[in-house]
């Protein structure tokens, strides 16, 4: 029973990192558009080392890490379904660029985390 209720504690961390990987990408989005506009503005040495830059790999690391450690086959491909339907929805959508931004790198790990799930068994 206790093995049962701490791999449930490691899916449900794996998918807080999954998710705050996924704000990561776009709070940078976001940020580059402010800072596209502002004249002269130089990456301070804090903000060099800031996690928030890694959300692509955290949410990618995370991703992965759900796929393997989870086996509900119908979960995984939906979450990945999910992920493919919402990059091309922020691709094709003309209101904001910086879901645009993030969109590519979504639908690039959601037809990762697809192609992995349809090869295991």
């Amino acid at each position: 029973m206790q093995e049962r209720t701490l791999k449930t504690l490691i899916e449900f961390l794996i998918v807080i990192a999954m998710i705050f990987g996924w704000i990561a990408m776009l709070s940078v989005g976001f940020r580059g558009v402010i800072t596209e506009h502002s004249e002269g503005s130089e990456p301070s040495e804090a903000s060099r080392f800031n996690p928030l830059r890694y959300g692509f790999q955290i949410f990618l690391i995370a991703t992965l890490a759900f796929i393997f450690l989870s086996r509900r086959r119908t979960l995984n491909e939906r979450l990945s379904l999910g992920m493919i339907i919402f990059g091309l929805f922020s691709l094709c959508q003309p209101a904001t660029i910086v879901l645009y931004r993030c969109g590519f790198q979504t639908l690039l790990v959601g037809t990762l985390a697809f192609v992995i799930i349809s090869h295991m068994k």
